[in-house]
């Protein structure tokens, strides 16, 4: 492997382990992921920092959780503690900038916008150009991308069709969702691809390093696809989720935040047809990876380049109950999420990782990578190098996701998997245990089950010391909680 190698950072927003082939029996289909996987290492069981977009990736660039770095809820939303990336030194980007690297940036950023003004007060504003990145500079979420100008003026010069045709399904639009009346090159997928690989190409004459980090918009909604996609989908059978007829409404909890209004008016046949267009999509940014990889390919540089792909979280899109979205639940479908890396010169082809690990590891793993600097003490991730390598003995038993709150509404959640167990505190109503051995699908809460009395207060405690090492300002409350159960 090259002392320093290229670097590029595929994330996807939104993506369920079901709509990535490689993780396991599905409709869903992604060759050039899988192949990724198949060249690569693949980590069985990572989880995400947060199942929300700006925390999570706010992760990625300081190596930290979001109650250290501050962005705790989508940025701008209430729940939220720091509403723009601070550029400071130990971001990933400067990092990687003092060791020599050229940074590129494509897509989604979510992480600041060009406000000047937030609630009344002043607002530093910070795009990816304020902390070392050249290329896309898109403030806050950009919906999907459609109605960016930079994606509008791509649809001009290439003199391509735009918007959707009509919707043609005798089901309910339950999410966002249509059949672009543009081929592929008409998505905004395509429309990515492109810019990055102009990046590539721009990076090539450099005498240095480069570390592109590339946003799809999706599969998060809207979920717009072309026909050559879509096709794929018309005629397969989207299984029913194994946890769909799960009681939402009546099980209490934080979920019903996120229980689609009209679910009990919906059908299966109204969520699967949403699946197909899920998967339509993801199909499409699939076929972008692919074109992404072939460029390095075709231009000498696949054999010095690390690919490391991942999602910031996962997607319910109709479990348990008809949930939408995220957050709100400590469930596998949003904590979840792909992560694969591929090395250059088949080094660990093939490799799969059952060791628990998280998004907060991409930080450290990066810089290990580029030969950076970085201290191991002022970050809650582990490079992961070392465990691909084969060094498991002092590895993590335990991995956290926490969870703040979305949609300016606010809530305290911490998610701890252990071994076969799951366990999820909740600050309002009953905490949450699943066994995934025996439960696979999460549908029997066993918090006061008896025969895992004994598991709950291990789990507790673990969950105690976690928030302690990792400074959780949440700790405190949690603590008094704790000494109301030992009574």
């Amino acid at each position: 492997m090259p002392e320093q190698p290229n670097i590029l950072l595929i994330l996807t927003d939104q993506q369920r382990l079901s709509a990535v082939g490689a993780y396991g029996d599905t409709p869903c289909r992604t060759p050039y992921i899988d192949q990724l996987a198949a060249e690569g290492v693949r980590f069985e069981n990572a989880y995400t920092t947060c199942p929300v977009c700006s925390p999570a990736r706010g992760t990625i660039m300081t190596g930290l959780y979001p109650h250290s770095h501050g962005i705790t809820a989508n940025i701008h939303e209430l729940a939220c503690s720091v509403h723009e990336l601070v550029n400071r030194p130990s971001l990933l980007s400067r990092r990687l900038e003092k060791a020599g690297y050229s940074l590129g940036y494509t897509g989604k950023w979510h992480l600041g916008t060009d406000q000047t003004e937030i609630f009344g007060g002043q607002n530093q504003p910070s795009l990816p150009s304020n902390v070392g990145f050249e290329g896309h500079d898109f403030p806050g979420h950009g919906d999907g991308g459609y109605g960016t100008p930079q994606f509008q003026q791509y649809l001009a010069e290439n003199n391509l069709p735009a918007g959707l045709k009509q919707w043609a399904h005798n089901t309910e639009p339950i999410r966002r969702a249509g059949e672009l009346i543009g081929g592929t090159e008409s998505s905004v997928a395509h429309f990515l691809a492109e810019h990055t690989i102009s990046l590539i190409d721009d990076f090539a004459d450099s005498d240095q390093p480069f570390f592109i980090w590339h946003n799809f918009w999706g599969p998060h909604e809207p979920y717009y696809a072309p026909r050559e996609f879509l096709k794929w989908y018309e005629d397969v059978e989207i299984p029913t989720w194994s946890n769909y007829g799960w009681d939402s409404r009546s099980i209490a909890g934080p979920h019903h935040v996120k229980i689609h209004p009209q679910h009990e008016q919906l059908s299966w046949d109204d969520w699967a047809m949403q699946v197909r267009y899920y998967y339509a999509t993801t199909s499409l940014i699939d076929y972008e990876i692919g074109r992404m990889v072939a460029h390095l390919k075709q231009n000498n540089q696949l054999d010095n380049t690390i690919i490391i792909f991942a999602a910031d979280h996962g997607e319910t899109l109709g479990s348990y109950g008809g949930l939408v979205d995220k957050g709100w639940h400590h469930f596998e479908e949003t904590h979840r999420i792909p992560f694969i890396m591929r090395f250059p010169d088949g080094l660990w082809q093939g490799k799969v990782i059952h060791e628990l690990v998280s998004l907060a590891d991409l930080y450290p793993t990066i810089l290990d990578m580029a030969q950076a600097t970085w201290q191991p003490d002022t970050v809650h991730g582990k490079s992961l190098l070392p465990l691909i390598d084969g060094q498991t003995d002092d590895w993590r038993e335990f991995v956290v996701t926490e969870f703040g709150g979305l949609g300016h509404l606010g809530m305290t959640q911490r998610t701890l998997r252990f071994g076969g167990l799951k366990y999820g505190y909740n600050a309002w109503g009953d905490d949450e245990l699943y066994d995934l051995v025996c439960d696979p699908h999460e549908t029997r809460n066993l918090i006061h089950h008896p025969e895992y009395a004994d598991d709950i207060r291990d789990l507790r405690q673990k969950l105690l010391l976690w928030m302690k090492q990792t400074h959780d300002p949440a700790e405190r409350m949690y603590h008094m909680a704790l000494s109301y159960h030992d009574h």
